[in-house]
């Protein structure tokens, strides 16, 4: 028979084999990390962002062993836009990927992004937006919200649909209701162009055109494609009068609670992700024009005349909303200088 000091030997020396596997394999035993990431369109994987989302928690998930779990919330199951940013600036979300509409009522810096035919194209935007503009513009947003971008995606250049006629200059638009994203820069880019301007939840688009509340609204060809708003809107005018982005965005909080080597490894992957984006959603814009066209909208390209003519009548009065709407929130009028010029310095580079 063992006596007692055996027998409690032997109990602690069980006792630290259990530790030190505790110990050793911890991470294979503790529960996930879980990430609840949201974004507004529909869940199918031959839409852009939502494929890139996709993609985004397949590669963590297989990159960090199953040590972090990605949840996936599409169309806005975890609310409208602004309520994701929001959730995702509170901590009640970990992520999103959501259009910098709604970003302006939280960091209003954002909105020099809108301002009508900044870049001249793709490639203009994506030097600008990857370069010292875009990293200080979005370091002034994660030390303002507490919310981290990760990698800018594209919805890439809004276009006009309307259901009433073709949009060939800026008098068309006179007496049309326009819908925009909650963004005021946009809202007085649609007014300075004679449309009448309302700021409608992403979630209530469809319903709203269908209804008839608004005759057209704003947004890029994959976009448009999409939400299958050809199905009640009638003509699209491709004058690209914003480049939309679409940031992977993290509360900054839960981002850097995480492992150094977990940081990493997503951090890359948004990389990967937007970049991959990006050339996805311009292949989509181009075959999306015809696709629209085949399912019965009459798409019009202005000439540069006609374009002229949009920018000179929205642009200025845009910056100077900026300008008075900077100055009454005591916010630096840098940031529109630097807009400016980083655009024009892309088209150099």
């Amino acid at each position: 028979m063992l006596n007692k000091e055996t027998v409690l030997r032997m109990g602690l020396l069980s006792l630290a084999i259990v530790l030190s596997l505790f110990l050793l394999g911890s991470h294979v035993w503790a529960a996930p990390i879980t990430i609840k990431f949201a974004h507004g369109m529909p869940p199918d994987e031959e839409e852009a962002l939502h494929r890139g989302v996709v993609i985004f928690k397949k590669m963590v998930e297989q990159k960090t062993a199953g040590r972090v779990k990605v949840d996936i919330y599409p169309a806005s199951q975890l609310g409208k836009e602004r309520e994701q940013f929001e959730g995702v600036k509170l901590g009640t979300i970990e992520m999103c990927m959501i259009a910098e509409g709604p970003m302006a009522g939280f960091i209003p810096e954002i909105m020099v992004v809108g301002i009508p035919y900044l870049y001249a194209n793709e490639i203009t935007a994506w030097r600008s937006l990857d370069g010292s503009f875009g990293k200080a513009l979005f370091e002034e947003m994660r030390k303002k919200t507490g919310v981290r971008a990760l990698g800018i995606g594209e919805n890439g250049f809004r276009n006009f649909t309307n259901k009433v006629r073709p949009i060939k200059s800026p008098d068309d638009m006179k007496g049309l209701k326009i819908r925009t994203m909650e963004n005021p820069a946009h809202m007085a880019m649609v007014k300075a162009l004679g449309a009448g301007a309302t700021p409608i939840a992403w979630g209530e688009v469809y319903m709203a055109l269908q209804q008839g509340v608004v005759d057209g609204q704003e947004n890029p060809v994959s976009v448009i494609e999409a939400m299958k708003f050809n199905e009640v809107q009638k003509y699209l005018t491709l004058d690209g009068h914003v480049y939309s982005i679409l940031p992977i965005l993290i509360n900054d909080k839960f981002f850097m609670s995480l492992p150094p080597d977990i940081q990493k490894i997503i951090v890359d992957i948004a990389k990967t992700v937007t970049t991959v984006q990006r050339g996805q959603n311009v292949k989509k814009v181009y075959d999306g024009v015809k696709s629209l066209q085949d399912k019965g909208m009459e798409v019009y390209s202005p000439t540069d005349k006609e374009l002229q003519m949009f920018r000179d009548r929205s642009q200025k009065p845009v910056l100077e909303f900026l300008d008075k709407t900077f100055a009454d929130k005591k916010i630096d009028k840098k940031w529109i200088d630097m807009a400016l010029k980083s655009a024009k310095a892309s088209e150099k580079d």
